[in-house]
């Protein structure tokens, strides 16, 4: 189903069939990160406004949960994601509810990159209807930070890891964290320790290191093998499964 606002539903590994929200025009985005499938970003921004109107989303998803693509085949959830950072629109919040009510049977997540957490406070409360949130962290130090994930001016780690650490305190649902291994660049064994280190203290649900699966915004983006996946999976696990119960995976193999 073609729309500007939404896309698919497809096909996700960790999620399962996915019907997918866009809320930002094309790259508009608090973060740089080298490794984004969708290019470079464009609009470097942490402005938070209504790009698209809300009315035109809310029309467009209750135009195809009356569609026949809907009720032959539902997904089994529904998606902020797209083009760029979803928590940048400015009616995310009441965007999220009329989701919710549009959609009850369907689980309600947001993959966001979590930068925007520290400077408005009000997304506590906006991402309550969600029922999963996928935030990302891909560094332990801030060199490593503004090497991968380019971030606008105003963000630093500590910040983005300070609102996860808000995020977890102000919010119920499940937090799968993602982070993105870039060899050569952030999975050296001083890195990885400041990396736990966060995740330790973020608490997450889960954890699920990706690696390169498509083409990257810069070239100097390299994969990471499998087994060289599973190690960094059972270097983080050996302490922060007996500490926080935390579910380390490796997105390709699950």
């Amino acid at each position: 189903m073609k729309e500007k606002c939404i896309f698919g539903p497809v096909q996700s590994r960790r999620l399962g069939m996915s019907l997918g929200i866009n809320l930002t025009p094309y790259k508009t985005c608090s973060l740089d990160c080298a490794y984004c499938e969708c290019g470079k970003t464009t609009d470097l921004t942490i402005i938070r406004k209504d790009y698209i109107p809300i009315e035109q989303v809310q029309k467009t998803l209750k135009r195809y949960s009356k569609s026949s693509l809907f009720r032959s085949k539902p997904p089994s959830c529904v998606t902020f994601a797209g083009f760029g950072e979803p928590t940048l629109h400015s009616g995310f919040g009441s965007i999220a509810q009329f989701v919710k009510k549009t959609f009850p049977d369907q689980h309600l997540v947001l993959i966001t990159n979590g930068t925007l957490f520290p400077t408005h406070p009000e997304l506590f409360q906006e991402v309550q209807p969600i029922d999963i949130i996928l935030p990302s962290l891909d560094a332990g130090s801030e060199e490593i930070f503004k090497k991968i994930d380019r971030p606008h001016p105003s963000i630093t780690l500590a910040s983005l890891v300070d609102g996860l650490i808000q995020l977890r305190e102000n919010y119920h649902g499940q937090i799968w964290l993602e982070v993105f291994i870039v060899e050569g660049i952030n999975d050296s064994e001083s890195e990885l320790y400041l990396i736990r280190d966060a995740i330790s203290r973020i608490s997450p649900d889960r954890v699920q290191l990706n690696s390169l699966d498509r083409n990257p915004a810069e070239d100097w983006v390299n994969s990471t093998s499998p087994q060289r996946l599973i190690a960094i999976a059972e270097f983080l696990g050996a302490e922060l499964l007996s500490k926080n119960s935390i579910n380390i995976q490796v997105d390709a193999l699950v």
